[in-house]
């Protein structure tokens, strides 16, 4: 049994070196559709393993901060983050890698979770702040995605800057569900029709 369950974790590892992706041309819709519950990485529940407190629901005191006031302290992290890890690629093997808060070197990984980390040490209520499995043009990737007011903004050790999530041109596979931190949940396929019927909404054209 144990056996067949590393087999299901395996499938859905992280391989994830970093690699530089390009701008998608796509206008963006405002958020990310979860889709269906799915299995997180096997290297994330390890992480909750070995940090709990990481992987726990957002306190009762945990507020999301205006719009303006949140974007700064995005960027402020990001960058923050960006330099203060060096970019070291490690073992994408499931069974042997670790995610690892604030180290002096580190992948994607490490970026991500640092980053939510420092977030949620400055107020911030986890449901807002979702690590997501995404695709770049060249390989698997890890990303901090920020909900806010208006929409997902994406944390990320390939960019300087804070991004809309729409404005990369990455594949959304899976993100940790806003409901609780431990379970993960598919992002549903967004087509350009998708993008031009939430575009028409939000303008209050039909």
């Amino acid at each position: 049994m144990k056996r067949h369950l590393i087999a299901a974790w395996l499938v859905v590892g992280l391989a994830v070196p970093c690699y530089a992706a390009e701008q998608a041309t796509t206008p963006s819709a405002s958020f990310l559709k979860e889709a269906q519950n799915v299995l997180a990485p096997l290297q994330f529940v390890k992480f909750c393993m070995n940090n709990p407190s990481e992987c726990e629901p957002s306190s009762s005191e945990a507020r999301l901060p205006e719009r303006d006031a949140a974007l700064a302290m995005l960027a402020e992290v990001n960058a923050t983050v960006n330099q203060s890890i060096h970019p070291l690629a490690k073992s994408t093997d499931p069974l042997r890698s670790h995610w690892a808060i604030s180290p002096t070197s580190g992948d994607c990984n490490d970026y991500a979770v640092t980053k939510r980390h420092m977030l949620i040490a400055k107020g911030w209520p986890a449901s807002a702040l979702r690590l997501a499995v995404v695709y770049a043009p060249a390989g698997g990737h890890l990303v901090l995605v920020a909900r806010l007011q208006d929409g997902d903004y994406i944390l990320d050790n390939l960019a300087p800057d804070v991004q809309r999530w729409g404005g990369v041109d990455y594949q959304w596979v899976s993100m940790e569900s806003g409901e609780n931190p431990r379970f993960w949940v598919s992002i549903a396929k967004q087509d350009r029709r998708d993008f031009a019927e939430l575009g028409r909404a939000k303008d209050g054209r039909n």
